[in-house]
């Protein structure tokens, strides 16, 4: 049987008030910080935004200088006009945003989208990503998932950024049976209306915010990952990749694909029973991981929540795998 989501976890105040924004030639780019010591990036996926790893920001900041960012076309991040907001052009507006910052290298955390991202970071600029942890998230040429494709024709013909302003005013709907929220969490009621409100409300800000939103959803194509995968099979940096197992949009198999393509990959871990979104869902469990991976001297490997039994792959983890520079 599934856990219960991480309902107590430790979160901290992520929202327009709280972020802070950094120039690029590519517009504004908003994002939230926590901690201090060596940089880990955070990158979330659609619909989302920094709001998405409050619980990491919180719980995980006295281990590194913790920063999330809001994707363009996301959040608080204003684009420039008409701006290409692809997974490429993403991509490079964050290391473009990390120099601006003087951070030079960092770990990546990544889920759904923003793992499209982060894996076009590392390609790009291999020396200054020092490791990956990888979630469920758009691999190879799995885009869109099958489970994606009303989703992606909505925001084709121009109307998904409208569709999901009216979540913001009737957030019952994002939940109800066979909705949004059923797709990506285990417990639909996990979506508040806050988070709605947080996540939702700054993509229909504007026409130019509702355009880039929909270029983002229905613009994209796999090219930009397949084109990337020699270089992907030449990545010697360290990559924990966790997966839930009942995500509908991308299936355990891509977990195993990417263990197979990333040579500094070890076994994948399943969480039994999780959806897309379980980072934020299930934050004491996956944070218990992500801390064993930054730091695999410091203690027991097994999580002391006694959740185990949730967890597939966990034991062959365990095995040391320093990072560079530890």
């Amino acid at each position: 049987m599934p856990l219960a989501p991480d309902a107590t976890a430790r979160a901290i105040r992520v929202d327009a008030t709280s972020k802070k924004v950094v120039t690029t030639r590519f517009g504004d780019i908003a994002y939230a910080e926590a901690g201090q010591g060596f940089p880990a990036v955070f990158l979330h996926g659609l619909g989302q935004s920094a709001y998405f790893w409050r619980h990491q920001l919180a719980d995980l900041s006295d281990r590194r200088h913790c920063l999330a960012f809001d994707l363009m076309a996301h959040g608080q991040t204003e684009a420039v006009p008409g701006q290409d907001v692809s997974f490429r052009e993403q991509a490079a507006m964050i290391l473009e945003a990390l120099s601006a910052l003087d951070v030079a290298t960092f770990d990546l955390v990544l889920n759904d989208s923003g793992g499209a991202v982060g894996q076009i970071m590392a390609v790009t600029a291999p020396q200054r990503v020092r490791s990956m942890v990888l979630t469920n998230c758009d691999v190879h040429d799995n885009w869109p998932p099958v489970a994606l494709s009303e989703i992606r024709g909505a925001a084709q013909e121009g109307k998904l950024a409208d569709m999901f302003g009216h979540f913001v005013h009737n957030p019952n709907a994002f939940r109800a049976p066979g909705s949004i929220a059923e797709m990506v969490y285990e417990d639909a009621d996990f979506a508040t209306d806050e988070a709605i409100g947080i996540n939702l409300g700054p993509i229909i800000s504007s026409d130019e915010r509702k355009a880039a939103f929909n270029r983002y959803a229905g613009m994209q194509d796999h090219s930009q990952l397949v084109a990337i995968e020699d270089d992907l099979r030449r990545l010697d940096m360290p990559c924990l990749i966790v997966w839930g197992t009942d995500d509908v949009f991308f299936a355990t198999e891509w977990a195993y694909w990417l263990k197979d393509a990333l040579p500094g990959a070890r076994e994948v871990v399943e969480i039994i029973g999780a959806k897309l979104f379980f980072p934020e869902e299930r934050p004491d469990l996956f944070n218990t991981l992500v801390r064993r991976f930054w730091r695999p001297s410091s203690g027991s490997c097994w999580p002391s929540s006694g959740c185990s039994s949730s967890i597939r792959g966990w034991p062959a983890f365990c095995a040391p795998h320093p990072l560079p520079g530890r």
